[in-house]
């Protein structure tokens, strides 16, 4: 397992999409997109990028900034993609994701239940695949089957030499 529990509490993951399906856009360009909007850092504490890789974000122990009202008590986990709510997720990503719920219900017994941002923000698509399906989730947001996790989270705070040579390429 390589989630680690925050010493806040919580009791509930929220989910959500970047509603930016530019595939040379990433977790650094959330965080900008963020500040410019007045947030203190970018407001989820997890990214799936369309790879599946998983990228830190903001503290597991600062409360986020994703979804207004309902912040206390969770963690947010955002997957790239979804814009104009096409849904454009990859399968890399719903396994990413799928093992990262797994190892965060295991890291809280199975006491933690999974939503959908747009559960608690009625005028929100997001995020725009079926969550409940790829989570196995009931009715009451708790995931019914577990899978054996195989996942690394990528710390984004600073590019790592690696992200400076994909860069260099892609120009």
């Amino acid at each position: 397992m390589i989630f680690k529990k925050p010493k806040r509490k919580v009791n509930k993951v929220f989910l959500h999409c970047s509603a930016n399906s530019n595939s040379k856009w990433g977790i650094l360009d959330l965080k900008k997109s963020h500040l410019s909007r007045g947030f203190d850092d970018v407001g989820y504490h997890y990214f799936i990028d369309f790879t599946g890789k998983i990228w830190e974000g903001r503290s597991l122990e600062t409360t986020p900034s994703a979804q207004k009202g309902h912040n206390t008590g969770t963690i947010a986990i955002c997957l790239h993609g979804g814009q104009n709510s096409i849904c454009d997720f990859t399968q890399e990503q719903y396994e990413s994701l799928f093992n990262l719920c797994s190892d965060i219900n295991e890291a809280y017994e199975k006491k933690i239940t999974f939503h959908g941002h747009k559960e608690v923000d009625k005028g929100k698509d997001c995020p725009v695949f079926d969550y409940k399906k790829v989570l196995s989730l009931d009715n009451k947001g708790f995931i019914k089957k577990q899978k054996e996790t195989n996942f690394e989270i990528i710390n984004a705070k600073e590019p790592t030499f690696s992200d400076f040579v994909k860069a260099i390429f892609k120009k």
